[in-house]
């Protein structure tokens, strides 16, 4: 009888939410977590213990030449201090997905990208929303040529926010280290619309502050991005992270042929439909079985919950997305053909995606329409 193959190590870099949602996701796809690293070994040992993660560590370069059984690493540190832990990686010639915002500007994003494909190792980007069911559903509709060609791309978050007085992670509230919520949430709804409508040309981006109870943030906590594509498409993005009222979602794509758009619900994590109007008529579209994910489950360990941040990524949305997002990749490292036809961002994304943020934050300074650099 053949001894079945002893599942893939993996470890992550990352007490947050690489705790929260990495570690989890990634024993759902059947890797086995065999690390995490912090910068503060003892807090990383304390949070990392009711995981049940064989060991702790705050030197990750170490750790990959100590232990072969660990072939991918997930990264999950601040924007500004990814770029370590990932050369790390690629030069020990581990398999590496790293969150976004993928860096702390493009010429970082370039670095990361040549080594990794210098080094033929896989590579992905922590863009896991590709998996959102509704956002999953809504691209292949759009992509299948459903509504025609992509003529406007909208899509609109505004959250009322925690309390003002709630703790936040230094990156969210410094410009300096590639904070600001078109960082942190903008680089989802940009690797939405490009995977969605094809790769932007020119953007103009107003960025804004409505926490006025954060007198030293310095990085933005709104944003509007406006874009045209190579094709010419155009479209909006907006999002505020606290912004009086109730939440409002909505995302829509209207074509030469018609127009798709996600029904959301009342509040954030309600069941979502994808929805078409053309000659025929309006329609659900109704939800492929592989592109369903399970309810969201909330971390076990609220005691390690500390930040505004924390409270939003212990709820669990991410995981199941995730779990898909590191299938894909096991997968690929196993030399199979992945589960779903749906391609995972990888770091030519990544770039691709920093480029649009730096062009996005260039024009913000200087109140104009500004060019995106090609990768």
């Amino acid at each position: 009888m053949t001894a079945s193959p002893s599942p893939i190590g993996a470890v992550v870099v990352g007490t947050g939410f690489g705790l929260f949602t990495h570690v989890r996701a990634l024993r759902d796809a059947g890797f086995e977590v065999r690390a995490i690293v912090g910068r503060d070994l003892e807090k990383t040992r304390q949070r990392s213990a009711p995981l049940g993660i064989p060991v702790a560590s705050n030197n990750l370069e170490q750790l990959l030449a100590d232990d072969p059984a660990i072939r991918l690493v997930t990264v999950a540190t601040p924007p500004h201090a990814h770029i370590t832990p990932v050369m790390q990686a690629i030069a020990a010639g581990r398999a590496v997905m790293c969150e976004k915002p993928f860096a702390k500007d493009l010429a970082e994003a370039r670095t990361m990208l040549a080594a990794a494909e210098a080094a033929g190792i896989v590579h992905a980007l922590g863009a896991e929303f590709r998996y959102d069911s509704a956002q999953s559903l809504l691209r292949r509709v759009v992509l299948s040529g459903a509504i025609g060609e992509p003529l406007l791309f909208h899509r609109i978050y505004h959250q009322g926010g925690g309390d003002p007085r709630e703790t936040l992670a230094d990156w969210w509230t410094d410009a300096a280290q590639g904070g600001g919520f078109l960082g942190a949430f903008g680089t989802h709804m940009i690797d939405q619309a490009r995977s969605t409508v094809g790769e932007f040309a020119a953007v103009h981006a107003i960025l804004s502050k409505l926490a006025i109870a954060r007198p030293d943030m310095t990085s933005d906590d709104c944003y509007t991005l406006m874009f045209e594509t190579a094709s010419g498409c155009r479209g909006v993005l907006e999002a505020a992270e606290c912004f009086p009222g109730p939440i409002v979602m909505a995302t829509r794509v209207a074509g030469t042929k018609g127009g798709a758009w996600i029904q959301s619900g009342a509040v954030f994590g309600d069941p979502e439909e994808v929805w078409i109007k053309d000659i025929e008529g309006t329609r659900r579209i109704a939800m492929p079985e592989e592109l369903a994910n399970p309810a969201p489950v909330p971390f076990e360990h609220a005691d390690l919950v500390q930040t505004e941040m924390d409270r939003w990524h212990s709820a669990g949305f991410d995981v199941a997305p995730y779990t898909k997002l590191f299938a894909q990749m096991k997968a690929r490292m196993e030399g199979h053909p992945p589960p779903l036809p749906d391609p995972a961002g990888d770091f030519r994304d990544a770039a691709a995606n920093q480029a649009i943020l730096d062009a996005a934050r260039r024009s913000a300074a200087e109140r104009r329409w500004v060019d995106v650099e090609a990768i």
